[in-house]
């Protein structure tokens, strides 16, 4: 019990490669798992993040699209989520702890809108207007965080070679970016209903694909269940030490004969990665059962004259040995041998020999196979007849005597086989080698040659036999031994690997140890983890210049730029491709896509490393675009640049913006509006009497284009008159506008009404009252004013924000309610 103890101490250091090798040869360390697969954190999270850049043209099945939403927010105001899109999930993990393992699922939201719609009663109906819009794209940093509880999610892999990662009942999530600490809350509230309806359809929508593997129903390496964890060294978390950080990512894997156990905390697994001078940052191991049971033992049983002879036997401590369960292993020599003789000088004698091929066993009934020494040993011996020797004697005139005596052999072997890397077939496996090999041959005749002349010289020259009849059965028994490095069991056990990547090679083996469980330590994709591009994602505002590094470059680096698989269009440039400093494209279509995305690649001789660009046609991004507040009232804002620097807030020519307090809208600004509108002058237009336009421009300090929030302040304005807009099929938008009478009844505004665009672009006919769209403008939204104009009644008027284009709006508004009567009116005022 102490020796385990101090074992168990040292176990979580990263120990020296001899010391690791011997405290896996106390006892097998797997926990009753067929396999675990190691991988330095670090590097798996940069070539993680390496393939999700290399297949982000690839369709991700994990989420699929996204329903439109409506949050609640009380009081007649609810939050209108439509047309969400996020980018595809991306795996890290976050810490390395075996008790508290954590990973992380990111996805950017890069597209959609979030609108605030008040509802109020009109003519006892319910008529919605929409008070804020916010436009998410990549620049606006939305990000949906899923964190993991690792030890509480399993991990299967269907009949298709699916690898999926069931998260359903293991992750909370929260979402981060894009807006103030509010916007950010009911965002979560909306996936919470989503995941919650997800849960309970028993769809496997929260199943999260890892990756893809080859499934071989006849191979006994066919993974059938896994967990993920991390895991540390002590020296990981001394603040200051040269391997403070470190860690390892540890997938536990079943192959379908039940799940084994998991370790309750660091230090009662041995930290699988050992020091050396080249860093070891991937190890696959295989049980020490599964070695002696499907390995070494269906191995042998590919042999006819091995096949069922050898039993797998457990012993004391979780040890295996193979035991021969009988004699066999025969092994044929096809030595002949002949002589004769004749002599005498008083009686005549003559005599004749042969020998017609040797068969002997090679073991006997328990002789085992045994695991010592970081080697498969097999200790063989058998003693028996291996052949007939036909005697034949002649004295005088007689007519002869034949006997058959027996040739006995006692062969005794000793052989050691390892594992060894071999590279042959273009990609790394495992091969069973013979290490070392000694034999033993006795060769005895019986002697029953009788007396007399004739029968001393047959004795005598029957000896001559003995040597050739070892060399023989020696070079058999050297071919039976070396023909078990033939065996063809399950070598492409690297083929694991993909149940955490998804390339073909990730792993390049260095070393291979059979301590007890069999140790396969290597390097995890060194030509894509080595040289890192730093930032590995960035934002970059059109036509600006960014500057990336590469960082373990082995030599000169070369950059690139490219779009990604199958879109079109300018990509920017390195002016110096031996310079990292890349300039963003400018041209107008990215006004129109909102976005696009490339892929910039850093070469350095056989190393690689990608980085994902974005680039969006503003360098500030600003939350909400635009906003309705009522005099004397407040709006939370935010706004960011893509390399989060500093930014410079104008005063608005009416109200106020100054540092927000609230604490859900750190490092965001607060709108004050005033607290009452300034005196129309008789050169304005009629709803300056109730309605003013104040934008708030936000600028980069260090300079580049400004972006506006557009805040309508809404003063004096008689609730009894109102908006209802419809959408007509060719994208133009009907105007209703309404009033209450002396009847209390829903009457529409006649007389002279000014129609005004207040933002955006495009026409009204006063007549009809339809809005149409300036065709091919870029317009995310128009606002639009309506006052009926007299000399005795204030406020006479209304506006609508319109989110455009506002046909799609409608109808993604008609799927927030299905089979539902809101579903008919709730634009009736948008």
């Amino acid at each position: 019990m102490e020796n385990q103890t101090a074992v168990t101490a040292r176990g979580v250091e990263i120990l020296a490669l001899e010391d690791f090798l011997k405290v896996m040869e106390v006892k097998p360390q797997l926990f009753g798992w067929d396999a675990l697969l190691v991988f330095d954190k670090q590097a798996t999270n940069v070539l993680l993040t390496q393939e999700y850049i290399e297949r982000l043209d690839v369709p991700d099945k994990f989420f699929p699209k996204l329903p439109d939403g409506v949050v609640d927010a009380g009081n007649g105001i609810e939050h209108v989520l439509l047309g969400l899109q996020l980018d595809k999930a991306r795996l890290s993990f976050e810490n390395a702890d075996l008790k508290g393992s954590a990973a992380k699922l990111g996805m950017r939201v890069v597209a959609g809108k979030h609108l605030e719609v008040m509802e109020v009663y009109h003519d006892g109906e319910p008529v919605r207007a929409v008070q804020a819009l916010t436009v998410y794209s990549t620049a606006t940093h939305g990000l949906l965080d899923m964190n993991i509880n690792l030890r509480a999610v399993d991990g299967t892999v269907d009949t298709n070679g699916g690898v999926l990662l069931d998260i359903q009942d293991a992750y909370d999530h929260r979402f981060s970016g894009g807006g103030t600490g509010s916007e950010k809350i009911r965002l979560g509230l909306y996936f919470d209903a989503v995941f919650e309806s997800w849960n309970e359809d028993g769809s496997n929508r929260l199943k999260f694909p890892l990756s893809e593997l080859v499934v071989d129903n006849n191979s006994p390496i066919n993974p059938k269940e896994f967990v993920l964890l991390t895991h540390a060294p002590d020296s990981a978390k001394v603040r200051g030490s040269e391997k403070y950080g470190d860690g390892a990512v540890v997938v536990f894997i079943s192959f379908g004969g039940g799940k084994g156990t998991l370790p309750p905390d660091n230090k009662s697994l041995v930290y699988m990665l050992p020091d050396a001078p080249e860093p070891y940052t991937s190890n696959l191991l295989l049980s020490h059962k599964f070695i002696a049971e499907q390995v070494v033992s269906l191995g042998l049983n590919q042999f006819d004259w091995v096949r069922g002879k050898f039993d797998v036997v457990e012993l004391a401590g979780g040890r295996y040995k193979l035991v021969a369960n009988a004699a066999g292993g025969d092994g044929y020599t096809d030595y002949k041998f002949s002589d004769e003789g004749h002599g005498g000088s008083t009686q005549r004698w003559s005599w004749k020999l042969s020998i017609d091929g040797a068969l002997t066993h090679i073991f006997n009934s328990g002789n085992e196979i045994v695991f010592e020494g970081r080697s498969i040993k097999a200790r063989w011996g058998y003693a028996g007849q291996a052949a007939t020797l036909v005697y034949w004697l002649q004295t005088g005139d007689s007519a002869g005597l034949t006997r058959s005596l027996a040739v006995n052999t006692e062969v005794r072997i000793d052989a050691e086989y390892k594992f060894v890397v071999s590279g042959q077939g273009g990609g790394a496996t495992l091969k069973f080698q013979k290490t070392s090999y000694t034999s033993e041959v006795n060769v005895s005749v019986q002697d029953d040659f009788g007396s007399g002349g004739g029968a001393d010289d047959a004795r005598a020259k029957s000896k001559a036999l003995i040597e050739p009849l070892k060399a023989a059965l020696r070079s058999m028994l050297q071919g039976k031994v070396d023909s078990l490095e033939n065996m063809t069991f399950e070598i492409d056990a690297l083929r694991l690997n993909n149940l955490l990547f998804r390339g073909e090679t990730v792993v390049e083996p260095r070393d291979a140890a059979l301590p007890l469980d069999l140790t396969l330590l290597g390097n995890l994709a060194s030509k894509q983890t080595t040289l890192t591009v730093n930032p590995s994602e960035v934002i970059v505002a059109s036509g600006q210049p960014f500057e990336f590094k590469a960082e373990s470059a082995p030599g000169d680096v070369t950059w690139t730029v490219k779009n990604l698989p199958g879109e079109t269009g300018d990509t920017g440039k390195f002016n110096d491709p031996k310079k990292g400093i890349y300039t963003a494209p400018s041209d107008a279509a990215l006004l129109t896509e909102g976005q696009r995305r490339l892929i910039v690649t850093a070469t350095s001789g056989a190393f690689v490393s990608r980085a994902l660009v974005s680039v969006v046609p503003s360098h500030v991004t600003v939350n909400p675009w635009v906003a309705a507040v009522n005099v004397g009232r407040g709006h939370a804002l935010s706004a960011g640049t893509p390399d989060s620097s500093a930014l410079v807030w104008d005063t608005p020519q009416l109200g106020t913006v100054a540092p927000d307090d609230d604490p859900l809208n750190l490092g965001g600004y607060k709108y004050s509006a005033p607290a009452q509108l300034p005196r129309r002058e008789a050169t304005d237009p009629q709803y300056y009497r109730s309605l003013r336009m104040d934008p708030v421009t936000v600028r980069a300090a260090a300079g580049g284009a400004p972006a506006t929030i557009d805040m309508l302040v809404v003063g004096v304005k008689d609730p009894n008159y109102w908006l209802e807009p419809n959408a007509n099929g060719d994208g133009s938008v009907e105007l209703k506008f309404y009033r209450i009478n002396m009847d209390l009844e829903k009457v529409e505004v006649t007389g002279e009404v000014e129609w005004t665009v207040v933002r955006g672009s495009g026409t009204i006919n006063k007549d009809t009252r339809v809005f149409t769209p300036t065709p091919g403008a870029n317009d995310q939204y128009v606002i639009i004013a309506a006052y009926w104009v007299n000399d005795f009644v204030p406020g006479t008027c209304d506006y609508v924000i319109l989110p455009m284009p506002y046909t799609s709006v409608r109808k993604s508004a008609e799927r927030l309610y299905p089979e539902n009567e809101k579903a008919g009116d709730i634009w009736k005022a948008i």
